[in-house]
C-alpha cells in the first residue's frame, strides 16, 4: 500500500443513492421497532438534531400499520440486509414526496473534504494500524451521505471472498466521519467483534475506535469526535418530549415498568427521591427539593451535590437492574432532575 498507494474503490453515493437511502430507513425502522436505539439513550427524531450526538433522524413518512407488520416479521437487522419487498416499496414511494436537495450544498461539500483527505487517510492506516489484510480483504466502499439516521451506521458483508463496505455518514457531521465508518469495518473483519449498541462488543470496538480518533493521528479527519458508549444524563427536556411522542405516533412507545411497584431494594431515601420524580415526570424537581427529601431539616449542614449525585447513580443501576436499559432520569446543570 505505502509503494502504490492502492486502496479499495470508494463509490460516493451522493446523487445515485435512492436504493442505499430507501434500504437504510428500513434499517432504521428495524432498529427502532426492537428498541435497539432507545436501550443505548439515542433519542428519535422526526428531523435533523445536529445538538445531539446520540439522536436519530428517523423520516416522517406516514407509515402504514402493515409497514411496521413487515418490519417486525422480517429477521434480518443490519445495514447490508435485505428488508421486506412491502416494506421497501413503501418507503421508496414515500419517499419521493419528501423534500429533495435541501441538504446538497452538505453533501457535496463533504464529497470534496473527503476526496482532499481519502489518498492520506489510507496512508496512515498503511503506516499506523496493524489493518493490512483486513484491507487487503476490501473491494468496495460504498458511502451514503445522508440527513437520515444516527451520525454513522456501517456494515462490511462479505461478497465472496472479498467484502464490500457500507458505510453512512450524516451530513451534519464533517468528512472525517467516513473516516471512523471505515475504521469500524475494518477493525470488524479483522477482529470479528461487532456487537449491538450496548453489547459487551460494541462497547470494545468503539472504544477502540474513540481511541484513534480522538488520541491518535486519526484525531486530524474528525477533531470533535464523540465517543457515543458514554451515557448521556443531561438532555434537553424538549428534546426527549419530542422523541417521545414521536415513538407514541409512530405506535412505539414503550409504558414504563411501575418502577415503584417493580423496585424492591430501595433505601428509604431512594424510595422518596424516586416517588417526587415519578409524581413529577416530565418536569424538573430542583437541587434543593431533592436536597429536602435526602437530609430534611439536616439540610444546611448535610446539603451535598455529589452525594445527591450518588444517589442518582444508585437509582439508575437498580433501575437497569430490573430490565429498564434505556435512561429515564436525565440531570439538568444548575437546575435539578428529570424524570422522563
Amino acid at each position: 500500500l505505502s509503494e502504490q498507494m492502492n486502496y479499495p474503490n470508494i463509490n460516493i453515493l451522493a446523487e445515485d443513492k435512492d436504493d442505499f437511502e430507501v434500504k437504510y430507513i428500513c434499517f432504521l425502522a428495524k432498529n427502532i421497532s426492537q428498541n435497539t436505539y432507545q436501550d443505548g439513550g439515542f433519542l428519535i427524531l422526526p428531523h435533523l438534531d445536529e445538538s445531539n450526538a446520540k439522536s436519530v433522524f428517523f423520516p416522517d413518512l406516514g407509515y402504514s400499520k402493515e409497514f411496521w407488520k413487515y418490519i417486525n416479521v422480517n429477521s434480518n437487522k443490519n445495514l447490508s440486509a435485505d428488508f421486506p419487498k412491502f416494506a421497501v416499496d413503501e418507503v421508496k414511494k414515500r419517499l419521493t414526496l419528501y423534500p429533495k436537495n435541501k441538504y446538497e450544498r452538505e453533501i457535496q461539500k463533504i464529497k470534496s473534504d473527503w476526496g482532499k483527505m481519502e489518498k492520506e487517510f489510507f496512508g496512515d492506516i498503511d503506516k499506523f494500524l496493524d489493518f493490512g489484510k483486513a484491507l487487503a480483504k476490501v473491494e468496495k466502499i460504498n458511502v451514503l451521505i445522508t440527513p437520515f439516521g444516527t451520525r454513522g451506521s456501517f456494515n462490511p458483508p462479505r461478497v465472496g471472498n472479498k467484502f464490500n463496505l457500507n458505510v453512512t455518514s450524516r451530513v451534519d457531521c464533517p468528512a472525517g466521519n467516513i473516516a471512523s465508518g471505515i475504521l469500524q469495518n475494518l477493525y470488524i473483519i479483522k477482529t470479528w467483534i461487532g456487537g449491538e449498541i450496548r453489547d459487551e462488543n460494541y462497547t470494545k470496538r468503539m472504544s477502540a475506535i474513540s481511541f484513534l480518533m480522538t488520541s491518535s493521528i486519526f484525531n486530524k479527519y474528525y477533531p470533535n469526535f464523540e465517543d457515543l458508549t458514554k451515557p448521556m444524563f443531561t438532555v434537553n427536556r424538549g428534546i426527549v418530549l419530542q422523541s417521545n411522542n414521536y415513538l407514541e405516533k409512530l405506535g412505539l412507545k414503550n409504558n414504563k415498568k411501575n418502577l415503584l411497584d417493580e423496585l424492591r431494594n430501595l433505601t428509604k431515601q431512594e424510595e422518596k427521591v424516586l416517588k417526587e420524580l415519578v409524581g413529577n415526570t416530565g418536569n424538573y424537581v430542583t437541587f434543593d427539593k431533592i436536597g429536602e427529601i435526602l437530609w430534611e431539616d439536616k439540610i444546611d449542614e448535610k446539603y451535598s451535590l455529589s452525594a445527591m449525585a450518588k444517589v442518582m447513580e444508585n437509582l439508575r443501576r437498580k433501575i437497569k437492574g430490573i430490565g429498564v436499559n434505556k435512561e429515564v432520569i436525565f440531570t439538568k446543570r444548575g437546575k435539578g432532575y428529570l424524570f422522563l
